[in-house]
């Protein structure tokens, strides 16, 4: 079968390419691909690691007070050790889902043979937003911006923090301090908001795949008249609401530890936060809303057509006595016929408008709030814990 001529991976990735991408080849951290477990170590080594030497040089390691030890900072272990992890990791989860789930439009015959060119321009466009220098110096300004912002935050402050240090006479950054805020936090920034402009792009190829006249069907057994694919797709940038939970638990047990706050405070933002999420990662897949809600109607207009057809010629051959008399009711096919039509037709009447479900939402929001588990312990006995889990195996 001849498909598009960039219907292929070389061609339609999210993962790789872009100028930070080359700049890391040329520069030795990426030495093939994607060389997870390497940058993973690098990264490490420019961030967490001089703030551990600097903080041990300035006696900032364990201060006075939990605010003043760099050790006792839980959401520096969940930002260095598990947020960035994940985001470098996520070249591997997320990238390579998206690839073959923008190649299934044209291997399941979703795309149709004249809608071949378009289908060729949108991955053109993917490629040259990809390998475009703007965005990315935009976000590392931003990124930038964000870390100076913080600045800003930490002197404006009242309390003392391995971050600053204040006395009667003056206010000044610290050593660690000063990293992290023009080194460690900027490049966890620059490299979380490039995976949001990835994820941008591909929000746009959605979108033009949803212009495209494609084949879908209003009884395709997915229930989204064969784009169910897109869900689980999605559901990889979890990997990325398992990195931003994971600093935002390590922040409330930062709370909830030494300063004895209460976790029932937690709900609304806890909740809020699973909704920006699911908004956030899901929300790429409402672009094809109008092309399922209008699948959706005409399908139903159609089969409720047919229906009312075969439903009539049903009632005139078998209740009102038009049969042939040689053709017996026992073993005929018009009654599974009906049967059949009707379980078309209730496919029809069950197909979302949207391609995800709520087990999609589930699964999103179960990535996304995973991180909190650990604060369990700190609120509940461990032997209250059990008995719970054994209450809901057994």
């Amino acid at each position: 079968m001849t498909l598009p001529a960039k219907a292929s991976e070389t061609h339609l990735y999210f993962e790789r390419g872009g100028p930070a991408y080359r700049l890391m080849q040329r520069i030795g951290v990426i030495k093939g691909e994607p060389s997870i477990v390497r940058r993973i170590l690098i990264f490490l080594g420019l961030t967490w690691v001089p703030l551990l030497i600097l903080s041990f040089l300035e006696g900032m390691a364990l201060g006075p007070t939990p605010e003043q030890s760099f050790l006792l900072d839980f959401a520096s272990y969940a930002r260095f050790f598990v947020a960035f992890p994940m985001i470098i990791l996520a070249e591997a989860v997320i990238g390579p889902r998206l690839t073959v789930a923008g190649l299934h439009f044209v291997h399941s015959g979703l795309v149709r043979e004249e809608d071949y060119p378009a289908f060729d321009s949108a991955v053109e466009k993917v490629e040259s937003r990809r390998e475009a220098r703007l965005p990315e110096l935009i976000i590392l300004g931003v990124a930038v911006f964000g870390a100076w912002s913080m600045t800003a935050a930490l002197y404006a402050g009242h309390e003392t923090s391995w971050h600053v240090i204040r006395t009667d006479s003056y206010i000044r950054l610290s050593m660690a301090g000063v990293w992290y805020l023009i080194a460690a936090v900027p490049l966890l920034q620059f490299m979380f908001y490039r995976w949001i402009w990835r994820l941008v792009i591909w929000t746009w190829f959605l979108r033009d795949m949803s212009r495209l006249n494609l084949r879908v069907s209003v009884t395709h057994p997915d229930q989204a008249a064969g784009l169910g694919f897109l869900g689980p797709a999605q559901v990889s940038f979890g990997t990325l609401a398992f990195g931003m939970g994971s600093i935002l638990s390590a922040s409330v047990a930062f709370l909830i530890v030494f300063k004895g706050a209460n976790i029932e405070t937690f709900k609304i933002p806890f909740f809020a936060y699973l909704a920006i999420v699911n908004l956030v990662f899901l929300g790429p897949l409402l672009v094809f809303f109008p092309l399922l809600a209008r699948t959706r109607r005409q399908g139903l207009r159609e089969f409720s057509a047919l229906a009312n057809r075969y439903d009539q010629a049903f009632v005139d051959k078998w209740v009102k006595g038009k049969t042939p008399a040689d053709e017996p009711l026992l073993g005929t096919g018009d009654i599974q016929s009906l049967a059949d039509l009707g379980n078309s037709f209730l496919f029809a009447r069950q197909m979302k408008p949207i391609p995800f479900d709520v087990r999609t939402v589930m699964q999103m929001s179960v990535l996304a709030a995973a991180p909190t588990l650990p604060l369990l312990p700190l609120v509940m006995p461990v032997a209250d814990i059990l008995k719970l889990l054994s209450k809901a195996l057994l």
